[in-house]
């Protein structure tokens, strides 16, 4: 479990160092950053609890960059917040919260004066964990994996400096972590070591039957000042998490956003 912790640190600082060379590269090199704030619907089903589906409002916020010269390079983090409940609660207590973060090196494929398609690898970290008050307050639940996959990027321009440009990604191979089944009669350390130490614990190997996340993001991209531009966008994804041994982790997630090129 340690040694997994310390790829995860690893893994993310490693995502990070692409910007630090860009400093030295040309300005047409360089990255550009953004911010963004995306509000949507979020329905979890942890079956592991029980197999009704928890729905609620689902704030998310995300930070990135892209740097497009001959190929294109992504990174971005996201961190994600809503109460959760179902039709037989009153009160919305269940409470989800997401860590992501992603990096894809894309490939130009094909480009012609009707759009450009860039194809590359993408790894991803994300970490889902989620607290039932109503149903069960004395346990963590989690669906945690990181993956390595395909990132599918078209580019449509339009006049005027505006552009279409929509994302389909897929992991292919993944490490993932899940809850066991049956946890009677203890209760979760909530403290800061005892929910990082769940949320990383029960590592196993995975493939497409075992972690399966279908994300897609379109956005509209157009200048809305004289030294920048904008983004508004809608986003699909189709999270599921299972562990041979236990029952699946589902979320489903539609968005509106606005992001912010800075």
């Amino acid at each position: 479990m340690k040694n997994f912790i310390s790829f995860v640190i690893f893994f993310s600082l490693s995502l990070i160092l692409p910007t630090r060379g860009s400093a030295q590269q040309p300005d047409s090199l360089k990255a550009q950053h953004f911010v963004g704030l995306q509000l949507g619907i979020n329905q979890v089903k942890e079956e592991n609890l029980h197999p009704k589906a928890s729905g609620g409002i689902l704030a998310q916020f995300s930070y990135g960059f892209e740097n497009q010269n001959k190929n294109l390079e992504r990174f971005d983090v996201v961190l994600g917040y809503s109460r959760l409940k179902t039709e037989l609660e009153d009160l919305s207590k269940t409470v989800n919260l997401r860590f992501r973060t992603a990096y894809s090196l894309n490939f130009k494929c094909v480009e012609n004066k009707k759009f450009i398609y860039h194809l590359g690898p993408e790894a991803v970290l994300d970490y889902n964990a989620s607290f039932y008050p109503n149903w069960d307050d004395s346990h963590l639940y989690w669906a945690d994996y990181l993956s390595v996959g395909v990132n599918n990027i078209m580019t449509v321009p339009i006049s005027g400096n505006r552009q279409w440009v929509t994302t389909i990604a897929i992991p292919l191979f993944s490490v993932f972590s899940r809850p066991e089944i049956y946890r009677l009669y203890k209760i979760d350390e909530t403290d800061a070591g005892g929910i990082i130490s769940n949320l990383n614990s029960n590592i196993d190997a995975a493939h497409l039957t075992n972690v399966f996340h279908l994300r897609l993001l379109t956005e509209y991209r157009f200048p809305a000042f004289r030294n920048g531009h904008e983004a508004l966008s809608y986003s699909f994804e189709w999270i599921k998490v299972k562990s041979d041994g236990g029952f699946p982790f589902q979320k489903l997630v539609h968005q509106l956003g606005i992001k912010f090129f800075l």
